[in-house]
């Protein structure tokens, strides 16, 4: 589907979660010369965010304040 679900966590599972320390992520889909163009999220207030073109999870580690 490649929809992004930005802000709704009961939007199905993720095909990956990854666990990070800060709110902004980048994605290129992990896959090499299969992946996506490289892009770039901000969780804002969300513990959470999903990736438009993989829908890679990536979600905030517990007991980070979310700092850049």
């Amino acid at each position: 589907t490649g929809a992004s679900t930005l802000g709704n966590p009961d939007a199905g599972p993720a095909p990956e979660v990854i666990t990070v320390t800060t709110r902004r992520v980048k994605c290129d889909g992990g896959g090499g010369a299969l992946g996506h163009p490289v892009v770039y999220y901000d969780m804002g207030e969300e513990r959470f965010v999903e990736c438009g073109y993989c829908d890679r999870r990536f979600v905030l580690a517990h007991g980070v304040g979310g700092d850049h």
